[in-house]
C-alpha cells in the first residue's frame, strides 16, 4: 500500500506497512506489570511518586518584570491596619496511590504484531521486554500465567481463531527468548470470543494481549 501526498507541485509517493494496531491502551512500565500481576506495586509507587516530582520541578513560570509602580504617599490621617498572624498548617506530602486492584492478577497490553501475522510489530518489541523483565521480577518469578491473544470481529471466526493462537504462541517464545522459563507460561487464543465487557465484538479495543495469573 502506498500513500500519495502532492505539496508545492512535488509528488511524493510514500511505502507503508501494514500493521494490526491493538486497542486503545497506554504502553505500561515493568513496575505496573508487576503491581497489576502480583499487587507488589512499592516499586511502582516510586516510581510514579518520582514521575511527579519530576513533573513539578518542570513547571516553571517566568514573570517578567513590569515598570515600578509610582509610590504614593498615604492621605493625611490614615492609619495602616495592624498585621494579622495566621497560623498555616504544614503541607502534607503527597503520596502516590497504588494501581486499582479490581483486575489483580490480570494485565492487558498493547502489543501489536503484522496484520494477519504472528510477527510482533518493531514498535512492540520494547513492551514485549517490559513484560519479560515484569515476568522475571522476584514477586512474579515462581508464579504461572496464561498469555492470551484477542481480536475483534472483523474476519471469520475460525480465521480470528488461529490467528489469535498463533500471536499467543510467538509472544510466549519472545519472552522464552528473554529469559522466562517456558513451564510458566500457558499460550491461549480467544479470537473475539472475549471481547472487552462493554464494547462491541468489532471494538477495537478487543485487539489486544492480557496476561493472567493462574497461581
Amino acid at each position: 500500500m502506498v500513500f500519495k501526498m502532492i505539496a508545492s507541485g512535488i509528488l511524493i509517493t510514500i511505502p507503508t506497512i501494514a500493521t494490526a494496531q491493538a486497542g486503545p491502551v497506554a504502553e505500561k512500565s515493568d513496575a505496573q506489570i508487576v503491581c497489576e500481576l502480583t499487587s507488589d506495586c512499592d516499586a511502582f509507587n516510586q516510581e510514579l511518586a518520582t514521575r511527579d516530582q519530576g513533573e513539578k520541578r518542570a513547571l516553571r513560570f517566568d514573570i517578567p518584570q513590569g515598570a515600578k509602580k509610582k509610590v504614593v504617599p498615604p492621605a493625611p490621617g490614615y492609619s495602616a491596619p495592624k498585621p494579622r498572624t495566621v497560623a498555616v498548617a504544614a503541607a502534607k506530602p503527597r503520596i502516590a496511590a497504588p494501581v486499582a486492584q479490581s483486575q489483580a492478577g490480570r494485565s492487558t497490553l498493547s502489543i501489536n504484531f503484522a496484520s494477519g501475522s504472528a510477527a510482533i510489530a518493531p514498535g512492540s518489541r520494547a513492551q514485549a521486554q517490559m513484560l519479560a523483565t515484569a515476568l522475571k521480577a522476584p514477586s512474579a518469578a515462581a508464579k504461572r500465567f496464561i498469555v492470551g491473544g484477542h481480536t475483534d470481529s472483523v474476519g471469520g471466526r475460525e480465521y480470528n481463531l488461529e490467528l489469535s493462537k498463533r500471536r499467543a504462541e510467538a509472544l510466549v517464545q519472545f519472552l522464552v527468548d528473554n529469559g522466562v522459563e517456558r513451564s510458566r507460561l500457558q499460550p491461549e487464543g480467544y479470537g473475539f470470543d472475549k471481547p472487552v465487557a462493554g464494547m462491541s465484538a468489532k471494538a477495537a479495543a478487543n485487539r489486544r494481549v492480557e496476561i493472567v495469573k493462574i497461581d
